[in-house]
């Protein structure tokens, strides 16, 4: 496994629970394991942005749409861009990202905040992975 296999597995709907304890567990430095896997992890919200229309559509999805809408909507009603930052490690990046796309807010405005969220998130699994805590163990 590699920095690449890490970025792959980021984009992907398992995202940064699995990139960021897999990557630190085959010994890529944390710290690159977590701008790698925050890079990787912010670059579907240009996606869901083109396609938030498309995504509406689908009945099947209706149910977790709604979610993300609510919950970013709470956090960002509350706190605005520092809501963005504290959700996403809380709700997950596509559940944020998707739900301020559904907002109506500015892709340029959201990217910043989603990063630093994203950021924080990958930090905090870093931090938990190295601490010897399994988090999927708490998840699931």
């Amino acid at each position: 496994m590699n920095i690449i296999d890490v970025f792959l597995i980021s984009i992907s709907p398992m995202q940064t629970l699995i990139s960021v304890p897999l990557g630190i567990a085959v010994g890529i430095n944390p710290i690159t394991v977590v701008l790698v896997s925050s890079i990787g992890n912010i670059l579907p919200v240009f996606l869901f942005y083109r396609m938030i229309d498309a995504i509406k559509r689908f009945k099947l999805i209706s149910w977790y749409l709604e979610h993300a809408y609510k919950k970013t909507e709470r956090y960002t009603t509350k706190y605005g861009d520092i809501g963005i930052i504290l959700a996403t490690p809380l709700l997950g990046g596509y559940c944020t990202e998707i739900g301020v796309a559904l907002l109506g807010m500015s892709l340029y405005r959201a990217i910043l905040p989603l990063f630093i969220g994203l950021l924080l998130k990958c930090t905090i699994l870093a931090w938990l992975t190295y601490s010897g805590i399994d988090i999927l163990e708490y998840l699931v």
